[in-house]
């Protein structure tokens, strides 16, 4: 716990961006010796070059799964006169999150497409790996909490406007959306989510009905890569192959057809 909260208390600080280089340089060493993975060795690299290019100082984002704060932070300081909103049903790290960022507002609760009051599986030993659903490894150690459960639509009101949504729930990404068709309709963000073949399977959904959802909703998706490129889009076969070994991404950007 010690060394995550450590690793919180270097966000939005003078410290942020030696510590995120030094994180660079040991992604160096990894794409060195798996050369193979080196799209994923870079892609915390890429997607900023993609916020920068996406969000300007007014824009309006929402951070669902907002876990010590790094995108949060980014966020803040590329559109330091939006209105944001973060989601974190940890009462530890939403504690950490409300006192390092008082200017926006922090829900302590989990984002799906139904409410109530739900198990949260909190990872011990890998707390990134938290989720609605168990998700790790064997050695993995969980303590189930009681959390709130509420669909995005029932938060965000109907008059304020999106723009870009970052969602990274360990595989409840689809149910995040399915909760959130009013606003996607109504505002049409650029979506950042986190897709895995473990995840998405830890919540029994298919990669194809992910697809079918952001193709209902006449949105895109794209490897980050390509997208900073100007590349084209994905079709089904390309998604599916990009997340398996050797990956071409663990994160995606959907954006409105025609956008």
């Amino acid at each position: 716990m010690w060394k995550e909260y450590a690793k919180h208390l270097v966000v939005r600080t003078p410290l942020e961006k030696p510590a995120q280089q030094i994180q660079n340089l040991l992604g160096f060493r990894q794409r060195m010796q798996n050369p193979e993975l080196k799209d994923i060795y870079l892609e915390s690299q890429i997607i900023d070059l993609i916020m920068q290019r996406l969000l300007d100082k007014s824009s309006n984002c929402i951070d669902i799964g907002c876990h010590l704060g790094s995108v949060l932070s980014l966020i803040l300081s590329l559109s330091p006169n939006g209105h944001h909103l973060a989601f974190e049903p940890t009462p530890r790290k939403a504690s950490w999150l409300k006192r390092k960022f008082p200017e926006v507002s922090l829900k302590e609760m989990a984002l799906s497409d139904k409410t109530g009051e739900v198990t949260f599986h909190c990872n011990t030993t890998r707390s990134g790996y938290s989720g609605l659903h168990k998700h790790g490894s064997a050695d993995d150690q969980f303590q189930d909490i009681t959390v709130q459960c509420e669909r995005l639509d029932n938060i965000v009101p109907a008059e304020q406007h999106i723009d870009f949504i970052k969602i990274d729930v360990e595989g409840g990404e689809l149910a995040v959306l399915r909760g959130a068709v009013d606003l996607l309709s109504r505002c049409r963000p650029t979506i950042l989510f986190e897709c895995t073949r473990s995840g998405i399977s830890s919540f029994g959904f298919t990669l194809a009905e992910i697809f079918e959802f952001f193709t209902e909703q006449s949105y895109s998706v794209f490897i980050p890569k390509d997208f900073l490129e100007d590349g084209k889009a994905l079709d089904l076969e390309k998604f599916d192959k990009a997340i398996q070994y050797p990956f071409k991404a663990l994160n995606f950007i959907a954006v409105p057809e025609g956008s």
